[in-house]
């Protein structure tokens, strides 16, 4: 074990202990230790710069998680969907006719005789 990964740790635990004790004496509340946590992800993760960023990874697994819990209205996701095919450049293809458009067009290409005209 090289020293400064020691001294890292030995840091870490430290500053572990010091949360530990002013919980325990009420200088610290939990509500201002989220509070204070959330600030600290906001720092690290809440800002998108690209993959170049040491965060990438990780946005785009949270990324992944917020769209697999259905986080994201299905209206927005499409709106993105068109910002993102015209900055890659791709013509957005023409929507294929539904099973029931497919199945009414099938009931009246003439297959079936015309029904006589009522008098």
């Amino acid at each position: 074990m090289t020293a400064p990964a020691k001294d890292a740790r030995k840091a870490a635990v430290l500053a572990a202990m010091d949360v530990a004790e002013d919980l325990a004496a009420g200088r610290l509340q939990p509500a201002q230790l989220e509070q204070a946590a959330r600030a600290e992800f906001a720092a690290l993760a809440a800002v998108v710069v690209g993959p170049d960023d040491p965060a990438w990874e990780t946005q785009l697994s949270i990324a992944r998680q917020v769209l697999a819990l259905d986080g994201i209205p299905v209206d927005e996701l499409a709106e993105w969907l068109a910002v993102t095919r015209t900055a890659q450049g791709i013509e957005a293809e023409p929507a294929e006719p539904s099973w029931i458009e497919q199945a009414m067009a099938q009931m009246g290409d003439g297959d079936e005789p015309d029904e006589p005209d009522s008098v």
